[in-house]
């Protein structure tokens, strides 16, 4: 249609032509609205994305429905004979949210069996496009023997599917390589479904968020599993002032979940900010140039102890290099190594690590509290008396400083080394001063997963005090007593030169 309007028309031929316009779009919008459906950010990112399992978690009336409705519908008009199911919680919900948005979006020509009605929905559930492409309508109160038998393209589950039904609908996914999409504002907590795709996971890009004073992510994966999460102070069609004002009345993790996208009980991850994608390196991409070597310990009486050592470039940047053990740290219940065994390991360590970086370790730190616990001497070493663990290091030749154990600015000190900033092309202008060689799999595993324990008693109050789930919690007091003991390129010592006198 050519929306110009002739410059000679008289002002009353000019608004006629005008309205004419306005009638011709309003019409071609009825009849296919797809076409004027514009997508957030957050939701095209989440069309692009081809991964197999993707998430779309939001905020209530935060657009993540109308973003998988408009996926949905392209997919099923761009390739013939596709299959896909649309899941609701109950039949009410599928007619009233997930046939409502699919009607409101459904290009009418493309339609080849389908009518619909805002009481009932489309007729026997199914909507079947010209390509011969179907969308089947179900929902979660029809049990999981109605969700057995046939393989589909696509199943979109709307709100968090019970576990029995999720793993049924993987396996209609099978024999066509289907994806599964699933949309959800989570506020049941880490049920298995949430604890099975989503918990650990890793953030792979994140915004500070005002509303909460506090780093969010916005996309993040597990697995290959994608999640993006849409946030409803970022929806323009909705009246922003009343969002301001109902957050003013929601709990905090109540806040993330209903308004970010964030399921209660996982909103505690301490470093949301760590991630593979901009935080891992490898050995060879280090720049080259001169390193101050750190070592940092913390010992324990029955796990294994957990060791780093950290490289720090003359840049400033500071690479985690090494680390014991090498094999899963969770997985070891326990260790009997001796302290003469513990040096031993120590030392080969950073006998390999000086012909690399060409300098020995600088300085030593450990933890103040295990490392000056008074403990008996065990028998394979030869007596009972009392030492503590830094003092038996020491007889050993390696001398620890007690690290700064101050746990809350520690975690701000670690997330200030761990910060970077993108523009908006997506190039990152700020680098973050904090790296780790991929070699280093249980610190990077930690750092991605350490978090601190629920925040709500059983009774549903929230608690004044949440300290750290211990799981993950080793490797990362590990780089938390680095950072607060000034993590520094220092400048090697050289011999001043002399002028002999005569």
């Amino acid at each position: 249609m050519n929306s110009k309007i002739d410059s000679t028309l008289s002002a009353e031929e000019i608004k006629d032509e005008k309205r004419d316009i306005l009638l011709e779009l309003e019409h071609r919008k009825k009849a296919n609205p797809l076409d004027f459906h514009k997508l957030l950010r957050i939701q095209q990112l989440f069309h692009d994305c081809i991964s197999k399992l993707k998430c779309l978690f939001g905020g209530n009336r935060s657009g993540k429905t109308e973003g998988i409705a408009d996926y949905v519908i392209r997919k099923c008009i761009e390739k013939p004979d596709q299959k896909w199911w649309v899941v609701g919680e109950s039949f009410s919900d599928s007619v009233n949210i997930q046939q409502k948005k699919i009607w409101a979006l459904v290009p009418r020509n493309r339609i080849k069996y389908g009518s619909y009605d805002e009481i009932n929905g489309f007729t026997n559930r199914k909507l079947l496009f010209d390509n011969n492409s179907m969308i089947t309508f179900k929902s979660y109160d029809q049990k999981r023997d109605a969700f057995q038998s046939d393989d589909l393209d696509g199943i979109w589950q709307d709100e968090e599917p019970p576990n029995d039904i999720y793993k049924e609908c993987r396996m209609r996914l099978l024999d066509r390589d289907g994806e599964m999409l699933i949309s959800m504002t989570s506020l049941k907590g880490v049920t298995e479904l949430i604890q099975d795709i989503y918990e650990d996971h890793e953030v792979i890009e994140s915004k500070y968020c005002e509303m909460v004073n506090e780093e969010l992510p916005r996309i993040a994966e597990k697995d290959g599993a994608m999640f993006f999460h849409l946030w409803t102070p970022e929806n323009p069609h909705i009246v922003q002032e009343r969002v301001e004002f109902e957050a003013k009345l929601l709990p905090r993790d109540e806040k993330k979940s209903r308004l970010f996208g964030i399921p209660i009980n996982l909103s505690g991850k301490i470093y949301v900010m760590m991630s593979k994608h901009i935080h891992v390196t490898t050995m060879d991409d280090m720049p080259e140039g001169d390193y101050t070597l750190y070592n940092i310990l913390d010992p324990h009486d029955r796990k294994p102890w957990a060791i780093s050592w950290i490289a720090v470039h003359k840049t400033g940047t500071a690479y985690v290099v090494d680390e014991y053990p090498n094999r899963p740290f969770t997985e070891m219940k326990y260790d009997d190594k001796t302290y003469k065994e513990y040096a031993k390991i120590i030392k080969q360590k950073e006998s390999a690590l000086k012909e690399l970086f060409g300098v020995g370790v600088s300085r030593r730190i450990l933890d103040p509290n295990f490392g000056n616990k008074t403990v008996q001497l065990a028998q394979r070493q030869g007596g009972q008396s009392s030492t503590t663990p830094k003092k038996e290091l020491q007889r050993l030749g390696l001398h620890y400083k007690d690290g700064i154990d101050a746990i809350e600015a520690g975690h701000l000190e670690v997330r200030s080394w761990l910060y970077y900033d993108r523009a908006d092309s997506g190039e990152i202008v700020v680098q973050p001063k904090l790296m780790f060689c991929d070699t280093c799999t249980n610190h990077i595993m930690g750092m991605l997963r350490y978090s601190r324990k629920d925040v709500t008693t059983a009774s549903g109050d929230e608690k004044d005090r949440v300290g750290p789930q211990e799981k993950w919690k080793d490797f990362p007091d590990c780089i938390r007593y680095g950072v607060m003991s000034k993590l520094r390129y220092i400048e090697p010592y050289k011999e001043p030169e002399f002028k002999k006198a005569y």
